[in-house]
């Protein structure tokens, strides 16, 4: 049997849109002409995911900047005290803020008005994504003083998937590095990271709830020192109920090795395996992806396997898109024919 694909949300910026995209991301541009650069960048992205065979697609997270360097517009109770360097290499190179009061999100966070943008254009949107407290206050991950505004920054993520799940988004993921990350430099306990994950998705109802868990990405780099997924399991046994699928990272030979471990992955929940890696610029071959799915399909059961790339597209240039559609269509393939 054929086995679904998906995404993890972002997608590489569209060639023809891009001075323009980052032109918005840099304030240049006014609300109407940025809404149509965002609307232009999305549509490109939801016909190429389609195109590509894709049995879930986004609207390529184009709103965002650098995966939450747009965040600190959309909150407040924070003050900007080193701007983030404009060509973006690093870990150090985001902005940091102060906290100066309660952090709140007066307009929301931006995921659920793009949803609201993008579900109109053609083809719609399948699956949509909202990070954790976590990623909201990343630019503030140094203070005393974050910590205590987590439980009511946990509330304005649940507002926004409820929102997401009231406007009809078939498929809503909370997006979970920095807590793969915690939990594996042990800095995080699975108990808490359940405990924000159950809040974040408390009370939602009438879509799918994905949860994507890795160990950070940025510029082919990850944040954390150990690679492992074995780790998360752990997690994911105690949000039996709550999370519906689990899109994890499985591109690291070392996660590979540990894959047995997901034997004891909870029965009602689906598993998506990222197997492509998508810091890599080697397009692995469709035997390879296959055999790596079969791996997979093993420990979990075929039935219940989604296959994806290790984490989104969104920080690759429109120059990277010959390699990246060859990696996705292999992975249409392969799973097409596992």
């Amino acid at each position: 049997m054929a086995v679904r694909t998906t995404v993890v949300g972002s997608w590489w910026w569209p060639p023809e849109h891009s001075a323009q995209l980052r032109r918005y991301h840099d304030g240049q541009l006014d609300e109407a002409a940025g809404e149509l650069v965002l609307e232009q960048c999305a549509a490109a992205a939801i016909a190429q995911q389609r195109e590509l065979g894709l049995d879930e697609w986004t609207g390529g997270e184009y709103f965002t900047d650098n995966f939450v360097n747009h965040i600190q517009k959309a909150i407040s109770g924070i003050a900007i005290d080193r701007e983030g360097v404009h060509e973006l290499f690093d870990y150090d190179d985001v902005p940091h803020a102060r906290i100066v009061g309660e952090i709140e999100a007066p307009n929301g966070l931006g995921y659920l008005a793009a949803y609201e943008r993008e579900s109109t254009l053609p083809g719609g949107v399948t699956k949509a994504t909202v990070v954790t407290p976590l990623e909201i206050t990343a630019h503030e991950q140094d203070q005393a003083e974050r910590d205590p505004q987590l439980r009511h920054v946990t509330e304005i993520v649940n507002r926004e998937i409820r929102g997401l799940a009231a406007a009809g988004c078939p498929h809503v993921q909370l997006d979970a590095p920095a807590i793969g990350i915690a939990i594996n430099m042990g800095q995080m306990s699975s108990e808490a990271a359940a405990e924000m994950i159950a809040g974040c998705f408390e009370g939602v109802t009438g879509t799918v709830r994905g949860l994507h868990i890795c160990n950070g990405n940025l510029k082919g780099r990850p944040a954390s020192a150990v690679l492992r997924n074995a780790t998360w399991l752990e997690l994911l046994r105690m949000l039996d109920g709550v999370v519906d699928v689990a899109n994890i990272e499985c591109s690291y030979f070392s996660e590979w090795l540990e894959r047995d471990a997901y034997r004891d992955l909870p029965a009602s929940m689906q598993f998506a395996a990222g197997i492509v890696d998508e810091a890599n610029y080697w397009v692995e071959p469709v035997s390879k992806i296959r055999s790596r799915a079969a791996d997979w399909a093993r420990v979990v059961g075929e039935e219940r396997l989604w296959i994806t790339a290790s984490c989104g597209f969104g920080r690759h240039p429109g120059r990277d898109q010959p390699v990246l559609e060859a990696k996705v269509a292999n992975m249409v393939e392969a799973a097409a024919t596992l």
